[in-house]
Order: C-alpha cells, then sequence, then structure tokens
C-alpha cells in the first residue's frame, strides 16, 4: 500500500487496538483461559475475468497471542459470479496449516460453495452468505484424518461515506454476526460456534482498501471438552488486480 495512504489504515488499526488491548490484558490475568486473544493478519486480491466473474482469495497468518501454542497460515484461492446486482454465487477451496506446540501439526483441507444475498441497499447495507464447506483435516504425525460438512450463515450490515476533502476515497463500518453448524461428520482442531465482528474500511483508489476487524467468537475445544471464547484482531489489506 503507498505510504502516502497509509495514515488512513493506521487509524483503522489503532481503533481496533484501543477496543482490543484491554480484551487482551484481561486474559493475561485470567488463570482459567476464558478468553484466547488471537491476531490475524491476511492479503486479500482479486481480478475481473469478466465484468462478472472475479478470481479472488486470501493469504493469511493466525497465531494466539500470549501462549503461542499453535499458529496457523491460510491460502485460499476462489471464484465469484454475479448473477445480478443482488445475488453472487461462489466457491473455492481453503488450505490451512497448523503448527501446533503441543499436539501433533494439523493440515486441513476445506471446499466451499456458497451464495450471497445483498438487499437492500439503503440506508445500510444488508447482506447474506449461506456458505457450505467440507472439511478434510489431517493428523501429520499419523496421517489419520477427520471428514465433516458444515453449514455458515452471516448476516453483514455496512454503511459507507466518502472521505472529507477526498470524495474518491471512502470509509466504511461493517458489523456482522454468523452461526456455524456441523450437518455431519466429525470436527477438528477448530469448531467455531458462532462469531461476532465490527470493522472499519478505508479505501484507496484505485485497488486498494485496508480494514481493521475486531471479532469476539464461541468455538468448542478439541475432543469435545467444553467451549471457550476467543477475541481476535484481524488486519486486512485488499488489492484490485486491473486487467
Amino acid at each position: 500500500m503507498p505510504n502516502g495512504h497509509a495514515r488512513g489504515f493506521a487509524l483503522c488499526v489503532w481503533v481496533s487496538l484501543a477496543l482490543f488491548l484491554p480484551l487482551s490484558g484481561a486474559h493475561a490475568q485470567d488463570e482459567a483461559g476464558d478468553v484466547v486473544p488471537q491476531l490475524w493478519v491476511d492479503y486479500n486480491p482479486s481480478y475481473s475475468l469478466t465484468p462478472k466473474l472475479d478470481l479472488y482469495g486470501d493469504v493469511g497468518f493466525r497465531t494466539e497471542i500470549g501462549s503461542s501454542s499453535w499458529w496457523r497460515v491460510v491460502v485460499r484461492p476462489n471464484v465469484r459470479y454475479d448473477v445480478s446486482k443482488a445475488v453472487i454465487v461462489a466457491g473455492g477451496i481453503g488450505s490451512f496449516y497448523t503448527w501446533n506446540r503441543i499436539i501433533a501439526d494439523r493440515w486441513e483441507i476445506r471446499p466451499w460453495q456458497g451464495v450471497t444475498l445483498t438487499w437492500p441497499r439503503k440506508p445500510l447495507v444488508f447482506q447474506q452468505v449461506v456458505r457450505l464447506e467440507e472439511r478434510f483435516e489431517f493428523n501429520t504425525r499419523t496421517w489419520e484424518s477427520l471428514s465433516s460438512l458444515r453449514l455458515r450463515y452471516r448476516l453483514r450490515l455496512s454503511k459507507r461515506w466518502a472521505a472529507y476533502f477526498q470524495p474518491d476515497r471512502f470509509w466504511q463500518v461493517l458489523g456482522s454476526i454468523e452461526f456455524f453448524m456441523r450437518l455431519a461428520g466429525e470436527e477438528g482442531q477448530s469448531q467455531e460456534q458462532i462469531r461476532v465482528t465490527a470493522g472499519l474500511e478505508r479505501s484507496y483508489p484505485p485497488v486498494w482498501r485496508g480494514r481493521a476487524e475486531l471479532t469476539w467468537q464461541m468455538a468448542g475445544l478439541y475432543l469435545g471438552q467444553g467451549n471457550f471464547s476467543e477475541v481476535f484482531l484481524r488486519l486486512r489489506v485488499f488489492q484490485k488486480w486491473l486487467p
């Protein structure tokens, strides 16, 4: 991202840190470990093959803060097609490799398919996403595997406005809630149940956007040992590659 455009993205990050750090500090004093703080960082490129067909994806890094009991690399190439202004169909495949300090490393392959409905668009943009995921997780020590089928539903609201003195650029606030439902099979190390996110985004025409997101998540413990809460800060950079 050009240096001259970094201030807006830095503001997104500082706002999120102001909310995230008190939660992280509370975790450091919580011997029960009820809240697990994490950091996610990713790069999100996209490229238009036709006016309605896009290739897109993300490459990212995730880890716990403080304990460093695991860290994860994510690579997800995807494709989407605009059926209309309101409806998008999409699909792709994700590769998630997790290095663990205590248990064996895990590698998950995750094909997925989904539909996005965006309506209405004023005064707020309402976006609903329904996604079906097939999950195949491998223990890299024994190469034993688990497989499952999962349904995800996300409702997101967003509001965009032009930046002062820069009408070609915008700020955007986002809020979403997402639910996860296992339909069949047995889940592995990641067992998300519900996710609530607030985000702040800044555009840098013609091709860049920066976003900071703060998320609270409820997840299940590995091997069905109960539930726990996670809070993570996600820093995202989007780039639109021009044809």
